[in-house]
């Protein structure tokens, strides 16, 4: 897995904090990366501009061995771009190690990936019904209001196989658990938590 790169996608109004961490331990581990976007420059919820390194469809997936997808406060913009559902699809194998964080797990489910896995999702049930999924679709998936109701026996992130999703308060041991998922060399103990 060394020699090759985490794919990492961008989308206009990403959650750049969520990022944050997972990019600082891909850099301490010297993990090369690329960022993929709709388009050259994405703006994040919090203003910065990003530069996306290629497109969506630029992707030659065997440079590959996983994914890293930040959330964002609505994924209305994004959630029936069949260009990021085809782009996501790509890296649906079980040799490739998917991190997908916040609201952006529901960008999994829409893509088919997430059948019969436990995840975790930043968001709430309901309003994704009413969105147009269903409660079946949902079965597995522990939603904000789940988890805070019971964070002490579920905990930050849940791996699912090779698949990890967590919530954006956890972003921390998220990226750290990303990191150890990827056999990385680095110090989790620069970011104030030892998992």
């Amino acid at each position: 897995m060394k020699n090759k790169k985490t794919a990492i996608l961008l989308f206009d109004l990403f959650s750049n904090y969520e990022l944050s961490v997972a990019l600082s331990i891909l850099s301490q581990g010297k993990k090369q990366f690329d960022f993929f976007g709709l388009k050259d420059e994405v703006i994040s919820e919090e203003y910065l501009h990003a530069k996306c390194t290629k497109l969506l469809e630029e992707t030659i997936i065997e440079e590959y061995d996983s994914l890293l997808i930040p959330g964002c406060m609505d994924l209305e913009d994004i959630i029936s771009s069949e260009r990021i559902l085809n782009f996501l699809k790509k890296f649906d194998t079980k040799d490739m190690i998917i991190a997908s964080i916040s609201s952006s797990p529901i960008l999994l489910l829409k893509a088919g990936m997430l059948e019969n896995r436990r995840f975790m999702a930043g968001v709430i049930k309901e309003e994704l019904v009413e969105e147009g999924f269903t409660m079946e679709q949902m079965k597995n998936m522990v939603d904000i209001k789940e988890l805070s109701e019971n964070y002490d026996n579920i905990g930050p992130c849940i791996v699912d196989d090779n698949i990890l999703t967590s919530v954006g308060c956890n972003f921390i041991q998220f990226g750290i658990q990303f990191g150890k998922m990827l056999s990385l060399d680095f110090q989790p103990g620069w970011y104030g938590v030892n998992l």
